[in-house]
């Protein structure tokens, strides 16, 4: 389910909704009907896609940067993967991308990250934001893969 606008008020209303609740107009097909894009493209701080191109391009986009996607969930849009040692961790890094429709065909990415603790290791710190910086870096790579 997207969001879409009234044509008639402008409110935020389903775009599976028969009318608006607000005003009560119809929705009309050619407002719901969206075509679309035969490749992901980057502009304006959001990604033009079909959620399942977009995911091909995160997975390219974490081997580029010669980290390990651990699980994709397509239904979920999520994208977790792990990197290898880094300051704050022996084991590296853990993170997720999240990717969020915010309109027919067209995503946000953001993600979460920690620093991981295995093999005897009492104590992962994040030092300066590290974890975080590593689901940036993806996140510019998905950029450059597609600008």
């Amino acid at each position: 389910m997207a969001l879409i606008k009234c044509s008639e008020c402008g409110r935020e209303i389903s775009d599976k909704a028969a009318t608006c609740p607000g005003c009560g107009a119809p929705v009309s097909i050619a407002t719901t009907t969206a075509v679309a894009p035969a490749a992901v493209s980057f502009s304006e701080g959001v990604f033009k896609s079909t959620k399942s191109m977009l995911i091909d391009v995160a997975v390219k986009a974490i081997q580029s940067t010669r980290y390990k996607v651990d699980q994709v969930n397509e239904g979920a849009g999520i994208i977790a993967f792990t990197t290898g040692m880094t300051f704050g961790s022996w084991s590296g890094v853990s993170a997720s991308l999240i990717l969020t429709e915010t309109a027919p065909f067209t995503f946000t990415v953001t993600g979460s990250a920690k620093q991981n603790v295995r093999g005897g290791q009492l104590v992962a710190l994040d030092l300066f934001g590290e974890a975080k910086s590593k689901v940036d870096k993806v996140i510019r790579e998905m950029e450059r893969l597609t600008s």
